[in-house]
């Protein structure tokens, strides 16, 4: 297992074809990497451990599989490895995969995750971008700005304290916390957003979206089939924009002509072609 002097946080870069990846940053003054093969008793696994290559110059690590992993089929998947990486909390990781799974503990720094097939599973970061194509998605703190993409899985992210797009062809959407303005699009699936203290603006071609309280700022919801929900927050004034084509509209909120001077101030906009649209106070 190689081990490097890291007394402050690292980049790192990782190039792999098939197989798991899991990253653990905690504080330490080291990084060690562990390349295995994923199934000790295949040859193209062995052969693909022992040829992946592990480089540290400059603060920067490199873990890159031999080339053969390029030709992965459905007959052939060029070998598989298992990488485990101990380093700095606050280090950079890119990483890019064909088939693999994505799993870190600890905090990292900025985090650009890509595979094709697999999922990612992420516990704290201060910047992410994470993208796959099948499979699910599940962040727990992100401290920064996120961009993340879903072709066909779930998306699930507890916190996002800054600015964020998020994207699901397939999958249901749910979003606990977000402080910074939001976007979030989806052709096939449900949208939920628990809280929210700035812009949303969420969209679906098929699907129920929920925003569970909102507090400022300004709330799109859109959607062709499906129900539209949303939660006004305690001390909040809401202008409301709301129009369903076939559904109903349930309005809890109480009517006024001016709003208190000392409310904030929120505007929903709701629009579904077939369902029905609930206002009520969170």
């Amino acid at each position: 297992m190689p081990t490097f002097a890291t007394p402050q946080p690292i980049s790192v870069t990782i190039e792999v074809g098939v197989g798991d990846i899991r990253i653990n940053a905690t504080d330490r003054h080291d990084t060690a990497v562990e390349v295995r093969p994923s199934d000790s008793s295949k040859k193209s696994d062995v052969v693909a451990a022992s040829e992946t290559r592990v480089e540290f110059v400059d603060g920067r690590l490199l873990v890159a599989a031999p080339k053969n992993w390029r030709r992965h089929s459905f007959f052939n998947d060029g070998g598989s490895v298992d990488i485990t990486i101990d380093l700095p909390t606050g280090s950079q990781v890119k990483a890019d995969a064909a088939v693999a799974n994505f799993d870190t503990t600890g905090t990292l720094g900025d985090a650009r995750f890509k595979t094709a097939t697999g999922d990612i599973r992420v516990d704290s970061v201060d910047s992410a971008q994470l993208t796959t194509a099948t499979g699910d998605l599940v962040v727990g703190k992100i401290g920064g700005r996120a961009n993340i993409s879903n072709g066909t899985g779930e998306i699930r992210v507890t916190e996002i304290a800054g600015i964020a797009v998020v994207k699901n062809s397939n999958g249901d959407t749910w979003i606990g916390d977000v402080t910074g303005n939001l976007r979030v699009n989806a052709a096939n699936g449900d949208i939920s957003i628990d809280r929210t203290e700035s812009d949303v603006s969420a969209k679906t071609a098929n699907g129920t979206i929920r925003v569970g309280e909102a507090t400022r700022g300004s709330v799109a919801l859109e959607t062709a089939f499906g129900n539209l929900e949303i939660g006004i927050g305690k001390g909040a004034a809401a202008w409301l924009d709301v129009q369903t084509k076939y559904g109903e509209v349930h309005n809890s909120m109480t009517a006024a002509d001016t709003p208190d001077p000392n409310d904030e101030r929120l505007e929903v906009l709701a629009r579904t072609s077939f369902g029905d649209i609930v206002i009520r106070r969170a």
